[in-house]
């Protein structure tokens, strides 16, 4: 069950109560400030979450605010109260629908904390508020993830250097087939312990070309136990 599926559900349930007349998601300070708002109104703000693998499931933690508007008279304190003590009556009727058992695919906590307010800035409001967590399913399905490749079908490059000691026949010429480089990125080549240098072709006395194959010597080799040494790494 997604975060929009809940507001959805609780948004139906809130404009489902006879005594209220406006739903609304978002901060509270906003809400108190909109001059559009009718009341009795309902909102909802979000508090963040948790998921856990332990439990298999999503908790979602929401405040619920039930606001009225308090008529301005003699008995303003009187008033005050009315508004709280019916906004309590109808948070304790929205509560009691969202626990309802016909909703399999959510858990209300069980123990929701219940405040008082009144807030006289803008219009005069009073009514309550009600911390509770909803929490869900967590299945961690992946085949329902949309990636291009899972986590544990992609590759990491290999980044590492390896090292290969090669001693010429003196039968390559200038040339060095060396399956073990096929595909590889060579970094250095030494010979008989000075380097010799890359070149994209043509290489000179001190240069070498690879075609990814092949390693082209500028100097043939001259004799038996020519040693080089190779470091590559793959791409």
């Amino acid at each position: 069950m997604t975060l929009n599926q809940i507001v959805k559900r609780i948004k139906s349930l809130a404009l489902a109560h006879k005594q209220v007349r406006d739903f609304r998601r978002g901060l509270v300070t906003d809400f108190f400030a909109d001059q559009t708002a009718k009341y009795p109104a309902v909102l909802v703000q979000d508090q963040g979450g948790a998921i856990s693998f332990a439990a298999k499931a999503t908790s979602l933690s929401v405040r619920l605010y039930f606001a009225d508007l308090v008529h301005v008279s003699e008995d303003t304190g009187d008033n005050e109260l009315d508004v709280q003590s019916d906004m309590v009556s109808i948070a304790e009727d929205i509560l009691a629908e969202m626990n309802m058992g016909v909703f399999d695919d959510w858990a209300i906590s069980q123990d929701n904390p219940l405040t008082l307010f009144y807030e006289g800035e803008n219009d005069l409001q009073a009514g309550c508020y009600v911390d509770l967590t909803i929490r869900t399913r967590y299945t961690q399905n992946v085949c329902q993830i949309p990636t291009d490749a899972l986590p544990s079908a992609i590759t990491e490059p290999d980044m590492k250097v390896y090292d290969l000691t090669y001693n010429a026949s003196a039968a390559e010429g200038s040339t060095l087939v060396i399956p073990a480089l096929a595909g590889k990125k060579i970094l250095v080549i030494t010979r008989e312990n000075n380097i010799i240098y890359r070149a994209s072709n043509l290489p000179g006395t001190t240069e070498y070309a690879f075609d990814g194959t092949s390693v082209g010597l500028g100097t043939p080799i001259g004799q038996n136990g020519e040693r080089f040494l190779i470091l590559w790494r793959n791409y």
